[in-house]
């Protein structure tokens, strides 16, 4: 019987502009010869996700921009993406500021604003005018916007009508609603054929939330956050420590 590893990026397979680590992949790559599918499983867009991934020969398929695109076998079985009008309205705004926002694409990567480079796996493009979706980027799909510092309550009521928004420590991320990394997982053990029952997910922050409660077995990393150790059914050690590859030993 087929069973399914589902991993988060950040915070868990890599740590900034380290890894993925070579404990861990040899772990992944123990458990994928043992009948293991491999997902990554993470609010990064396609275009955002870093080429060590892309080139993996370990990774079966990939759940991005928390939901919105869901790739297996190298094949897109899922896919939604912010309409035109709203990535207008956005960009209008962040032109007339001072923030950062960058939009994560299926392709590339765009920015309102100097942003900070080492977040993203790739150099993103400029923003210069609010329909550039509808104009010099009209091939893209966009997926996710992240952007820096907290929320204002402006910024909830422009965002929040279309976009769910993720708080991080010094930035926060707006994910199309209704997507989920749970609901990425359901549509992809579907296409599999896995039970849901025969899963393990590993994460480290509140997107990762649903992720794990999903999962046949919740593993938090031991650099997740508090509210993720208390919802997960095992806790595992931290990231860039062998903290997927101590999860995979010992649960999988």
């Amino acid at each position: 019987m087929a069973k399914a590893l589902f991993l988060d990026i950040d915070g868990t397979l890599i740590l900034w502009d380290k890894g993925p680590f070579a404990e861990d992949i040899a772990a992944i790559t123990e458990a994928r010869k043992r009948g293991y599918y491999v997902f990554l499983c993470t609010g990064r867009s396609l275009g955002n996700i870093p080429r060590a991934f892309l080139d993996a020969p370990y990774i079966d398929g990939m759940i991005c921009g928390c939901g919105a695109q869901v790739i297996l076998g190298g094949n897109t079985i899922y896919q939604t993406w912010i309409p035109e009008d709203v990535l207008a309205l956005v960009c209008g705004f962040y032109l007339g500021g001072e923030k950062w926002c960058v939009f994560e694409g299926e392709k590339r990567l765009y920015t309102v604003n100097s942003y900070e480079p080492f977040r993203f796996a790739v150099e993103a493009q400029k923003i210069t005018g609010k329909n550039d979706f509808s104009q010099r980027y009209a091939d893209e799909r966009v997926a996710k916007v992240t952007i820096q510092g907290a929320a204002s309550g402006e910024e909830r009521d422009l965002l929040c009508r279309n976009l769910t928004l993720n708080p991080f420590p010094d930035y926060f991320e707006g994910v199309i609603k209704g997507e989920s990394k749970s609901r990425g997982m359901e549509a992809l053990l579907r296409a599999a054929g896995i039970d849901r029952r025969d899963t393990i997910a590993i994460g480290d922050s509140l997107n990762d939330m649903d992720m794990i409660q999903y999962a046949g077995l919740g593993v938090a990393m031991g650099n997740a956050c508090g509210e993720l150790k208390r919802a997960a059914q095992a806790v595992t050690l931290d990231c860039g420590q062998g903290g997927v590859g101590y999860a995979i030993r010992n649960w999988a």
